[in-house]
């Protein structure tokens, strides 16, 4: 019986020295995806820089500043920063980058700061002809309207 006890415990203990021979297993790498392109363009000075348009749009009854910082490639994100100049407060900006239906484009809802709001607009990877930004107000009242930047 003695014999079979101190069998026993030096089995474990080998058993136990063996674990520590094993080698550790690193959990995978994450795969991390590219930033989408910043396009840049280059003015008459040839010096680079972002692009950036600026236009006074109304919609909905509301009369808006905008201000674009770059250009409508495919994959690109522009900057885009709202400014409300005239009208009740909208309740909700949503913008995207391709035709008036939306189809195939990334709808993103604007942060808003009182009358300033701002946005990363995504463009798709396949650009519908005449892509513009398209910009969507709604009124706390339920009405709403939609307009475009031409960038082009």
């Amino acid at each position: 019986m003695r014999n079979t006890t101190i069998i026993s415990i030096i089995t474990l203990c080998l058993s136990l020295i063996g674990c520590g021979d094993e080698p550790q297993k690193t959990p995978p790498t994450p795969e991390v995806k590219p930033p989408a392109p910043v396009v840049e363009n280059k003015d008459e000075s040839g010096s680079t820089g972002t692009s950036e348009h600026v236009e006074t749009i109304t919609l909905a009854g509301n009369t808006f500043r905008v201000t674009v910082k770059g250009s409508i490639a495919p994959s690109a994100v522009l900057d885009v920063s709202i400014v409300q100049t005239s009208g009740t407060p909208a309740a909700a900006i949503r913008v995207w980058i391709g035709d008036a239906s939306g189809v195939g484009s990334v709808k993103t809802k604007s942060h808003s700061h009182g009358a300033s709001s701002h946005v990363h607009a995504q463009a798709p990877a396949k650009l519908p002809a005449n892509s513009e930004l398209w910009i969507e107000v709604q009124n706390a009242d339920g009405t709403s309207g939609s307009g475009s930047v031409e960038l082009n």
